[in-house]
């Protein structure tokens, strides 16, 4: 054994021992050769398709957030649209609320103005049967005070000749 032991004593750090390195290779070519042509193809593959599944994903994500933006779009049209529709209702409804006042005003007014040409007349009317009724009664009052001063008895005929002339005077006599 000391004698391996200074032969091995002997060797410098260069000394390759041959068996262990033509060993060494076949094994790792065998080994190269199998994962080459077993493994490696089977690696490969499964990274293709986790790449392409993962390009799909993404495909389909962007498609996803385009129809999201595409959706988000339409749906601030409809607000859009909705808030202009609201505004044009609220816009009408105030033009009908305002046209419905003033038609309510013009036709008070209108009331208003019949109500005051109607009692204008109911005025006038009431106005001339006073003065009927005021000149009958002075015509009557007249005629007997008439009658007491001239002392006698005025025929009918009489009576009615003078009520009318005292009408006429006191319907041309001015209203005081």
């Amino acid at each position: 054994m000391l004698h391996m032991i200074a032969a091995d004593a002997g060797a410098g750090p260069v000394d390759i021992n041959w068996l262990s390195l033509v060993t060494t290779i076949v094994v790792f070519m065998l080994f190269f050769a199998v994962a080459a042509t077993m493994v490696w193809p089977k690696i490969l593959k499964g990274l293709d398709e986790r790449e392409q599944k993962i390009r799909e994903e993404i495909e389909s994500a962007e498609a996803a957030r385009a129809e999201a933006a595409e959706s988000l779009a339409r749906q601030e049209a409809a607000l859009n649209e909705a808030r202009r529709e609201a505004k044009a209702m609220r816009e009408q409804a105030k033009a009908d609320a305002e046209a419905y006042a003033r038609d309510l005003r013009l036709q008070a007014e209108a009331e208003l103005d019949a109500l005051r040409k109607q009692a204008h007349r109911e005025v006038d009317v009431a106005r001339e049967a006073a003065i009927k009724d005021l000149s009958a009664h002075a015509a009557e009052l007249a005629t007997a005070v008439a009658g007491r001063i001239i002392e006698r008895e005025l025929s009918s005929a009489d009576q009615q000749d003078l009520v009318e002339s005292s009408m006429k005077e006191m319907a041309s006599a001015p209203l005081g």
